[in-house]
């Protein structure tokens, strides 16, 4: 994570000597030779563990006004965070006028800080919420990999990781879920554990089932597979439920085999009239039908698309009795 040649002195001291080092010497620095002090705090290569740590030291030596703009809006935003001050809204800093500046800064919170997360609650939480914003305000994914990493790692330690949850889910990218899926195969069973439960939603990843961890992951694997052009966002946390429902399929899309907004879980693109005739008659059928169609049709466009627009175009009677003849009861 950090390079020897790069590594600010202030994150050097943090890191080799604590914070309680840290902050009795830059403190004596500020009051010897105040420039240097701001230019080592101002450097670009300074983590942002160490600004934090010594946030209320700037402050009582009277150097916040020498920051420069990533580190006034880094304490700004960690105060309101923490202690709700309104000089400077989060809101504000996600406006059009300062939607860039706040995007740069919250990246640069998160990929040099999450190495450090457990400093402090209060570190936490600035990284918790660091993250809500940048996936749920500016969709990035990037940091999905390090979230990841430290939803389970918090997991096994036995603290609170359900904000960090939440971020990740609010990605809003069925695809993520491999990485949650991915730790179905580790050696800690914490891991399994916790990956199964987020996953519960997915048939065969039961949190209590007893099929093995492989099985549950090659089953992952086939419904991601099977069900990604389909899928879209519940909003479900684990704030709300205890095995929240994360994606739902959109079943009327799968059974015309359209891919649908993760969003709002409608077609990408605007249906034919014959196509809504066709849902009509698709919605009038219980849930168990609806499975059967929608799974019997995806397969059969994925086998052989020319017999799947003559089966399509059948009564929907017949295409149910294809349907059961040919899934030998399935769904």
């Amino acid at each position: 994570m950090y390079s020897l040649n790069s590594i600010n002195p202030l994150d050097r001291i943090r890191i080799n000597e604590g914070i309680d080092s840290l902050k009795t010497y830059f403190n004596a620095l500020a009051k010897n030779n105040k420039e240097e002090a701001v230019n080592l705090i101002n450097a670009e290569n300074l983590y942002f563990p160490s600004l934090f740590v010594l946030r209320n030291d700037i402050d009582t030596l009277g150097l916040f006004y020498n920051l420069n703009i990533r580190n006034k809006v880094s304490i700004e935003i960690t105060d309101e965070i923490l202690e709700g001050k309104k000089k400077v809204s989060v809101n504000e800093y996600i406006s059009s006028d300062f939607a860039q500046i706040a995007y740069s800064v919250l990246k640069w919170i998160f990929e040099t800080g999450f190495s450090n997360d457990g400093l402090s609650n209060e570190y936490d939480e600035v990284l918790d919420i660091t993250a809500i914003i940048l996936t749920k305000i500016y969709k990035e994914k990037t940091i999905l990999p390090d979230l990841a990493d430290m939803i389970f790692d918090r997991n096994r330690k036995g603290l609170f990781n359900h904000d960090l949850v939440w971020a990740f889910f609010e990605s809003r990218d069925p695809h993520s879920l491999i990485m949650i899926a991915n730790r179905l195969l580790s050696r800690d069973e914490k891991d399994v554990e916790l990956a199964s439960k987020l996953l519960s939603f997915i048939p065969g990843i039961e949190k209590n089932s007893i099929i093995s961890k492989e099985k549950k992951y090659t089953s992952f694997l086939k419904w991601l597979e099977e069900n990604s052009p389909f899928l879209y966002f519940t909003g479900q946390s684990l704030q709300q439920v205890n095995r929240p429902i994360t994606y739902k399929i959109a079943l009327e899309a799968k059974y015309l085999n359209k891919n649908v907004s993760v969003d709002t879980g409608k077609t990408l693109k605007s249906l034919k009239d014959e196509e809504y005739m066709l849902l009509n008659e698709f919605n009038k059928q219980d849930n168990d039908t609806k499975l059967l169609l929608s799974n019997f049709s995806n397969i059969l466009h994925a086998k052989n698309k020319s017999i799947w627009e003559e089966w399509i175009q059948y009564p929907i009677s017949r295409q149910i009795a294809i349907a059961k003849a040919m899934m030998g009861g399935q769904q």
